[in-house]
C-alpha cells in the first residue's frame, strides 16, 4: 500500500467525487456567468455608476437638488396626464368591455371547434365553391352521358339478327350436331356421288336414297338457313368484339354504380356539399355563433381592440403603476419636503451603485476579474468524450477488439495465463455507464503461444474490452475517467492509454492482482513492470476521477484532482489511444461473479 495516498486521505486531500463534480459544474456556470456579466450592459452600468459616484459633478449636483420643487415636476405632469386618460372615453369603454361576461363568453368561443368549422363553411359557401359543386354534381345525368351512349350501342348490338343468331348458336346442341355431320362419312358420301360424273344404276339408287335421308335433309335446311349464314357473318366480326367489350363495361359493378348515381334524382341531397350547407344552416342558428358574430361586430368589441395594443392604454397602465408606487408617491413627498437630497436621483444613483456592488453575481465577477481561475477552460478544449448514456456501445467512439490485435487477426486472441474470452461486445452493457463484466461461462477462443503461435482453446470465463483505436489518436493532453475502484485479485481491470504497440503504456488506473497508476513496460526477460504508485488504499466500491496529464515527457497522475505522481519519461512521445478491459487471471469464486468494471465517463482535453 502506498503512504501517500495514505497521508493525503488522512489529511482530506483527495476529495470525493460528488465535491468535483459539484465543483466543476459550479466553475462552469460561474465561467458562463462571469463571461455573460462581461459583456452585460449591467456591468457597463455598474462601472458608470462607480466613475458617477466617486467623480466631483456628483458633488456638486447634491447643492442643486436642494432648489426643487413639486410644481411643474415630472410627477405632477404624470398625475395630470393620468387624469386625462381616466376621463378620456375610449378608455372609459375599453373598461366596460375588459373583463365583462361577455368578453370572457367570446374569447373561449371564438377560437372553438365550432366556431372555426362555421368559418370554413362560411367560406365554403361565401366563395361559391358550394354552388359550383351543385351544379357540378345536378349537371350529371345518365340522358346524354357516355354511359348512356356505350348502353344504347351495346342495346343495339343486342337486338340485331346476327346477334341475336350467334347468341342462340354460339355452343349449342344444334350447331355442335350440325359441325359433327358435317365430317360425317354419310354426307362424304353423299357428296362425292352428287359430284360424281359418271353413275350406274346403283349409284342412283343408293344416290336417291341419300336425298331422302332425313338427317342430309335437314343437315342441307340448316346450312342454307338465314340464322346460320348470320351466325357465321357475326363470329369473326367487328362487331362482336365490340359487343362483348360494351357487355363487360356494363357488367361492372363501376358501371353500375356510375349508372345508379347518374339516374339518382336525390344525388345531391346525398352529397358532401350538401351536408356541408346543411351543417352551416345548423351552425349559423347555433347561439354561440350568433353570439360570436354579433358581438365581433359591437362598437364596444372594435373600440376594445383599438385601445388593447393602444399607446394611450399602455401608458394609462404605466402611469396608473407609477402614480400608484411607493417610488413615486415617496418622490412627491420628497419633491414637496425641504429634505431632497435623501430623495434625489443622485441619492439613488448612489445607492443603486451600492446595491449593485453587493449583488452575487458582481461580488463573483469581481472574485474572478484578473486571476487563473477559469484557465481549465479557456485554454483547453474538449477533444473525446463519452457518458455511456446510449442504450448501446457508440460505435463511432469505440471497438471491441484491440488495436494490435485487429491489425493482425481482425478479432480478439487471449495470452498465455488469461482464462477469458473477449465476447466482441457481448459483456458491454451501457446506459448511464459503461460496464464491462467477467462471466463464467464456457467459450472457445484463441491464445497466443510460442513458438506454436494462435491456438484454438476452449475457456472458463468470458470477458470483453473497448478501444478507441479507430476514432481517438492524442500526443499530449489531459485523459481522465470517473471509474469504480472495486478491485477482485483474481481479475485485472484496466484503464490505459497506448500507441501501436501493446507496451509501453500509461494506466490511468489498474486494478486486481495490484493496484497502481503508473507506466507498464516489459524487462529484458519480457516481464511487466510498473513505474507508479500503489493505489489500494483507496475506498473499494467508491467511484474516483483519475487523470493523466501528458506534455511532452512530463506525466502527472491526479485522483480527484489530486496530484499522486509525477514521471519524466521520453518514451511515450507518440500518439496513444484509450483501451479498458477485464482479464482473468485466477480462477473467481461463484459469489464474486459476474465481476463488472464500471466506468461512469471519459473525458479528454487537448490545448486550444
Amino acid at each position: 500500500m502506498s503512504f501517500k495516498i495514505f497521508q493525503l486521505q488522512l489529511l482530506g486531500k483527495i476529495k470525493s467525487v460528488e465535491t468535483i463534480e459539484r465543483q466543476r459544474e459550479t466553475l462552469r456556470a460561474d465561467f458562463e456567468e462571469f463571461r455573460k456579466v462581461e459583456s452585460s450592459e449591467e456591468l457597463k452600468l455598474y462601472l458608470e455608476l462607480e466613475e458617477w459616484v466617486n467623480s466631483e459633478t456628483f458633488k456638486k449636483k447634491k447643492a442643486e437638488i436642494v432648489a426643487l420643487q413639486y410644481k411643474g415636476s415630472r410627477e405632477c405632469n404624470q398625475l395630470k396626464e393620468l387624469g386625462k386618460l381616466k376621463s378620456a372615453a375610449k378608455i372609459r369603454k375599453y373598461f366596460k368591455i375588459f373583463g365583462s361576461a361577455d368578453l370572457k363568453r367570446f374569447e373561449k368561443t371564438k377560437d372553438s371547434e365550432k366556431i372555426n368549422e362555421y368559418d370554413k363553411l362560411l367560406e365554403y359557401i361565401k366563395e361559391g365553391r358550394f354552388e359550383k359543386e351543385k351544379k357540378e354534381i345536378k349537371s350529371e345525368i345518365f340522358k346524354g352521358s357516355v354511359e348512356e351512349k356505350r348502353w344504347l350501342e351495346f342495346k343495339k348490338l343486342d337486338k340485331s339478327a346476327g346477334m341475336k343468331a350467334y347468341l342462340e348458336l354460339y355452343n349449342s346442341v344444334a350447331l355442335k350436331k350440325h359441325e359433327e355431320f358435317a365430317e360425317s362419312e354419310k354426307l362424304k358420301g353423299f357428296v362425292a356421288l352428287r359430284n360424281a360424273p359418271e353413275r350406274d344404276k346403283e349409284k342412283k339408287k343408293e344416290l336417291r336414297s341419300l336425298k331422302r335421308d332425313s338427317e342430309i335433309k335437314a343437315y342441307f335446311k340448316f346450312e342454307k338457313s338465314k340464322k346460320l349464314r348470320l351466325y357465321r357473318e357475326t363470329v369473326d366480326s367487328h362487331d362482336l368484339k365490340k359487343y362483348n367489350e360494351l357487355k363487360d363495361y356494363v357488367e361492372t359493378d363501376d358501371y353500375k354504380k356510375r349508372e345508379a348515381f347518374l339516374k339518382d334524382k336525390n344525388k345531391f341531397e346525398k352529397s358532401e356539399a350538401y351536408q356541408k350547407q346543411k351543417k352551416y344552416k345548423l351552425l349559423a342558428a347555433d347561439e354561440d355563433v350568433k353570439f360570436v358574430l354579433k358581438f365581433e361586430k359591437s362598437s364596444g368589441y372594435k373600440n376594445y381592440l383599438d385601445v388593447k395594443e393602444s399607446f394611450d392604454l399602455k401608458r394609462y397602465f404605466e402611469l396608473d403603476e407609477i402614480t400608484k408606487s411607493k417610488e413615486f408617491l415617496d418622490r412627491k413627498a420628497y419633491l414637496e419636503d425641504r429634505k431632497k437630497w435623501e430623495k434625489s436621483d443622485e441619492f439613488v444613483k448612489q445607492g443603486e451603485f451600492l446595491q449593485m456592488k453587493e449583488m452575487l453575481h458582481f461580488v463573483k465577477y469581481f472574485k474572478y476579474k484578473g486571476t487563473a481561475a477559469f484557465e481549465c477552460i479557456t485554454k483547453w478544449e474538449v477533444a473525446f468524450e463519452d457518458d455511456f448514456s446510449g442504450s448501446k456501445l457508440d460505435n463511432e467512439k469505440w471497438i471491441n477488439i484491440g488495436f494490435i490485435a485487429d491489425k493482425l487477426l481482425h478479432d480478439n486472441y487471449s495470452m498465455p495465463g488469461d482464462l477469458h474470452v473477449f465476447a466482441n461486445g457481448k459483456n458491454i452493457n451501457t446506459g448511464g455507464k459503461l460496464s464491462i463484466s467477467v462471466k463464467k461461462e464456457k467459450k472457445s477462443g484463441i491464445i497466443w503461444k510460442m513458438p506454436a503461435g494462435f491456438i484454438p482453446t476452449e475457456f472458463d470465463y468470458t470477458s470483453d474490452l473497448v478501444s478507441s483505436g479507430k476514432s481517438f489518436w492524442q500526443e499530449d493532453g489531459i485523459f481522465e475517467a470517473k471509474i469504480k475502484f472495486n478491485p477482485i485479485k483474481q481479475v485485472v481491470s484496466s484503464f490505459y492509454l497506448s500507441g501501436e504497440n501493446s507496451t509501453p503504456r500509461i494506466n490511468l488506473l489498474e486494478m486486481g492482482t495490484k493496484n497502481n497508476v503508473g507506466i507498464s513496460t516489459l524487462n529484458g526477460s519480457g516481464k511487466t513492470v510498473i513505474n507508479g504508485v500503489n493505489i489500494s488504499n483507496l475506498k473499494r466500491g467508491k467511484s474516483y476521477i483519475f487523470a493523466v496529464e501528458k506534455s511532452g515527457n512530463i506525466i502527472s497522475w491526479k485522483i480527484n484532482e489530486t496530484e499522486v505522481l509525477t514521471i519524466q519519461n521520453s518514451g511515450m512521445n507518440f500518439p496513444l489511444h484509450l483501451n479498458a478491459s477485464s482479464i482473468v487471471v485466477y480462477d473467481v469464486s461463484g459469489s464474486s461473479l459476474p465481476v463488472n468494471f464500471e466506468i461512469d465517463w471519459v473525458k479528454c482535453y487537448r490545448k486550444k
